[in-house]
């Protein structure tokens, strides 16, 4: 195991995974230049997911100033997805900059979402729909809009004795060993991301079941996405996606077999929370989910994300 210390910071290799790292050391509160230069360098090296160690909890502006290593912090999902909207006072077309400044008028921070089934305020565990803690599905963070955060974060506050686990598939790896034929049939091909469900499986406020994938909303990607580590499948979410300009049912036979090479074991990560933890990943290159979790079982997340860039196909 290739471990580097350099600058007060010790980085360990996920060699179970073959992707990922444990990054140890870092102040939140005081992280120097050159750190951010190292965590970034990690970033790539290990393929879009790292781990951060810390002792105590993270202060809201600390969180935020570790994601401000890895882009620009972005809004919470639900200011910026437009998907399930109630009017405020009765407008109809409420904009972001309302919402920002309804929530910050409660004393709400519109950058950090709240995951788990903890009422934040008392930190007691609140009545949970018990389809939310079951199993949910492999997905990546909001593909279903134009422009998704590129990178999303997790602050490990209260977690349950045991589930809740957090699953990682490396889609750059999946790319990577994509079968010729299958790479060449899908080399200029295109999904549409469903906007329906989310990753729980629960229908969106506002939304309604369509009549097939064909009709789902949801924004177009193309199959292989470039980054900054190479080309990878940028799947979504299996539930409703379609692949546009096929027949239903070449389409299904399609992304069945797209998402049976892409989820296997050997392009997995599955992370065991401990309190006080950050993990961070880049949804350009990864998969992830939520293993099922007691539902009267404490388990909460401070959540926030950077904003995005277009989505780029790979370019032969």
């Amino acid at each position: 195991m290739n471990v580097q210390q350099t600058n007060g910071l010790t980085i360990v290799p996920l060699a179970v995974s073959g992707f990922g790292a444990t990054i140890i050391g870092l102040a939140p509160d005081n992280i120097t230049t050159a750190q951010k230069k190292i965590v970034r360098e990690a970033y790539e090296r290990h393929h879009g997911l790292l781990c951060f160690e810390f002792e105590n909890l993270l202060l809201a502006d600390d969180l935020h100033t570790l994601t401000g290593i890895f882009g620009d912090n972005e809004f919470a999902p639900g200011l910026i997805n437009g998907i399930g909207k109630k009017a405020i006072d009765g407008e109809e077309n409420i904009t972001i900059d309302d919402q920002v400044a309804a929530l910050r008028n409660k004393g709400r921070d519109p950058y950090l979402a709240f995951i788990g089934n903890v009422d934040p305020n008392t930190l007691k565990v609140k009545p949970t729909d018990q389809k939310f803690y079951g199993e949910w599905e492999w997905h990546t963070d909001m593909s279903y809009i134009q422009v998704p955060p590129t990178f999303s974060l997790l602050h490990a506050r209260i977690v349950p004795p045991t589930g809740g686990n957090t699953g990682f598939c490396s889609q750059v790896m999946a790319a990577a060993s994509l079968p010729d034929d299958l790479r060449s049939e899908i080399s200029t091909l295109n999904i549409k991301h469903d906007s329906t469900y989310t990753s729980s499986g629960s229908l969106r406020p506002g939304m309604s079941v369509p009549a097939s994938p064909i009709e789902a909303p949801g924004h177009v990607h193309p199959v292989l996405r470039a980054t900054p580590c190479g080309p990878a499948l940028f799947l979504g979410r299996r539930t409703n996606a379609y692949v546009v300009g096929l027949p239903l049912d070449e389409s299904e036979d399609l992304l069945n077999r797209l998402w049976s090479h892409a989820t296997q074991k050997r392009f997995q990560y599955h992370h065991n929370w401990r309190v006080g933890q950050v993990v961070a990943w880049d949804n350009r290159m990864m998969l992830h989910m939520r293993h099922p979790v007691d539902e009267t079982a404490a388990r909460f997340m401070w959540r926030t994300q950077t904003k995005g860039e277009a989505v780029q196909a790979v370019t032969a």
